[in-house]
């Protein structure tokens, strides 16, 4: 082999190779995410029972994210227009991730306003975790 297709070769094989790691980083990246909201769980064990409407709460399943749908995500949005409130960074927003717990729990905003903000914070940090990573 002369110097030329050697060298020609080794170029190719340099590109293929960067190709290689980069679908295997890839590939790497999913599977980590798919771990997060698999280890992870769903249900929140709340800092205390609340009473609410003669119920005893002191779980709160976010397990419904994964039925959620962008029509879900469009109502949400929709809502927070009307409030005239615009979230810089939405799934981190305690209003904002209210609404989508409100959605997947179909507890009323009035038992999400009741939350001492440590609570409201643990499902407002599971709800970011499944949206953003």
């Amino acid at each position: 082999m002369d110097e030329k297709n050697k060298t020609l070769n080794i170029e190719e094989t340099e590109e293929q190779a960067a190709i290689e790691a980069a679908a295997d980083i890839s590939a790497q990246a999913a599977d980590l995410e798919a771990d997060i909201n698999e280890n992870i769980p769903y249900v929140i064990t709340l800092s205390k029972t609340y009473k609410f409407e003669g119920e005893e709460i002191n779980k709160v399943d976010l397990s419904g994210l994964e039925d959620l749908t962008t029509a879900d995500g469009e109502y949400v949005d929709r809502v927070m227009a009307k409030m005239n409130y615009h979230p810089r960074d939405k799934f981190r927003d305690i209003t904002y991730t209210k609404h989508i717990a409100m959605k997947v729990t179909n507890l009323p905003i009035e038992f999400f306003n009741a939350l001492k903000w440590k609570d409201q914070q643990a499902i407002t940090s599971r709800i970011a975790v499944y949206f953003l990573y």
